[in-house]
């Protein structure tokens, strides 16, 4: 083995043992008893590791195009996890969104392999460990309120709301005989404890909705530079991308007029737009996916080893959370799976089934992760790494392409991919309004009301998603973009779409400059 791929190897063993949870829902068969030590003595601890790894990479010489990719690759998960450290956004980010850490493992804990009985003796040790683990997080929380990082009011009251449901739901947490004695005596108090700290605490110190965004923050402006390096993985400049964000919901504007001066009302209040059932849900997403597989090898050389499961997302998944996909497990227990989240179907609209199919399964996050599992030459950070804009980007590409993959079955569903585009356009425009320009929570919310055709309901639940992970909104549309380009790039030479595809995942997960690099050698290498 290189130094190159032996150091990558040493990277992602540190962040697996970093996040112990996280590995068991990948399907590693390592430490299955532990949760995330969130303290600052492990914080401390883990950028130690990290700068070794950072200064190691410095003295080493890729020998190919493959190893310049490896070590790109080290370099940004080093320097992103060292940002994160930094930023101390564990301090203030409460909130209920399900990529928080608390409200995170709160859903996916429920979700781990308890298959073998080293499995379910851990299992029942992180449910007794979820007492030190929330008191972990209030010890932090506490230190950041004392240095003027205080949480938005509106995301803590959304918290405690999620706690509520939570301790009306425990039964989630009673996956295996044992579990009920845990949930008893371990998990019921700590949510509790949380919550209280929540009510008692955390509540009246937060932000009001005039001033969420992180630039009314201590360092804020410097913390949101960094959010958007983490999730673009380029040094962009907000205005010019909320300059963007403008450009693109314009464009989008002519799309919809030609389906009427009313589309907006009629996409919002249309009754018969919107789901009935949880089973006609389902059905739509069987309906949508095995459409697209059957035209899939028209545009792809690789299909995937196995097909994406649909399934209903588990109940410890909040009704807010919007349909998702989880990736195959590494040990090959879990197939990867489409989660619909059937939760108050009135809420969803039928018209974004085809597109968010198309996104979050077949072509979207399923051929490219299918396609990573294939790549077992490279290191498994290259496959496994969370790089949001190539993923996402990826994925919001994906769903263009349906369009001309001929995948849309009606007007009705077209609308519904650029409902979702609008969504996107305007994430570039509100989450730099919010966290950069100062926008207030209803600027935010009226932008949106006034260029999309979201529900308000969803345009409210959108914008305390971008406070409560400042920058991650920005990866769809930066990602998009980019995979366009690039297109474009390989057209203008004559190359074949099913060429391109396979080359823009032969790789992995890239920074967009990583990816620059691959599609330009490989247009070079006539």
């Amino acid at each position: 083995m290189s130094e190159v791929n032996a150091l990558a190897d040493r990277l992602f063993d540190t962040i697996l043992d970093r996040y112990p949870l996280d590995a068991s829902l990948m399907g590693f068969d390592l430490d299955h008893a532990s949760l995330v030590d969130h303290s600052e003595d492990a914080e401390r601890q883990y950028a130690t590791r990290l700068q070794a790894i950072a200064q190691a990479a410095q003295r080493l010489q890729p020998a190919d195009l493959s190893e310049r990719l490896t070590l790109g690759i080290v370099l940004h998960e080093v320097r992103t996890q060292s940002s994160q450290i930094d930023a101390r956004q564990i301090e203030f980010g409460i909130s209920g969104n399900l990529r928080g850490v608390l409200p995170g493992t709160l859903a996916f804990l429920p979700r781990v392999p308890v298959a073998t009985e080293e499995q379910k003796a851990g299992y029942l040790q992180r449910l007794r460990g979820l007492e030190g683990f929330f008191a972990t997080m209030i010890e932090r929380h506490r230190a950041g309120f004392a240095n003027g990082l205080t949480p938005v009011k509106h995301l803590v009251e959304q918290a405690i709301e999620l706690m509520d449901g939570h301790l009306e739901n425990l039964d989630a947490f009673d996956v295996l005989d044992g579990a009920r004695e845990m949930i008893d005596a371990h998990v019921k108090p700590a949510i509790e404890n949380y919550r209280a700290f929540l009510r008692n605490e955390a509540l009246p110190l937060g932000r009001d909705t005039e001033h969420p965004g992180l630039c009314w923050l201590p360092g804020g402006d410097e913390v949101y530079r960094v959010a958007v390096r983490e999730h673009t993985t380029e040094d962009l400049d907000p205005e010019e991308l909320h300059a963007t964000g403008l450009r693109l919901i314009e464009d989008l504007k002519r799309e919809f007029a030609q389906y009427g001066d009313d589309v907006f009302d009629r996409i919002r209040n249309d009754v018969g737009f919107r789901h009935s059932s949880g089973e006609e849900m389902l059905e739509a997403a069987r309906t949508a996916v095995a459409k697209a597989e059957a035209v899939a090898p028209r545009w792809f050389r690789t299909m995937p080893d196995q097909k994406c499961a649909i399934e209903e997302a588990p109940p410890s998944v909040p009704a807010h959370v919007p349909p998702h996909y989880f990736g195959a497990s590494e040990d090959g227990s879990r197939p990867g799976t489409y989660f619909v989240n059937t939760k108050e179907p009135q809420n969803r609209l039928k018209i974004e089934d085809e597109a968010t199919a198309y996104h979050e399964a077949v072509p979207g996050h399923h051929f490219e992760y299918s396609k990573a599992a294939l790549l077992k030459d490279l290191p498994v950070v290259r496959r496994k790494s969370p790089i949001s804009v190539f993923g996402e980007g990826w994925a919001l590409y994906c769903e263009r392409l349906a369009d001309e993959m001929g995948l849309y079955s009606s007007d009705e569903s077209r609308l519904g991919m650029l409902t979702m585009d609008a969504m996107r356009a305007g994430r570039l425009v509100v989450d730099t309004g919010l966290h950069a320009k100062g926008w207030s929570r209803q600027q935010a919310v009226d932008f949106l009301v006034e260029n999309t055709p979201m529900a308000l309901m969803q345009i409210e639940s959108e914008v305390d998603r971008y406070l409560g992970e400042p920058g991650q909104a920005l990866a769809y549309m930066v990602g998009r973009l980019k995979f366009q380009e690039l297109r474009r790039k390989a057209e203008a030479q004559g190359r074949d779409v099913r060429d391109f595809h396979e080359v823009v995942l032969s790789q992995g997960r890239l920074t967009l400059a990583l990816l620059d690099e691959v599609v330009d050698a490989w247009l070079a290498d006539a």
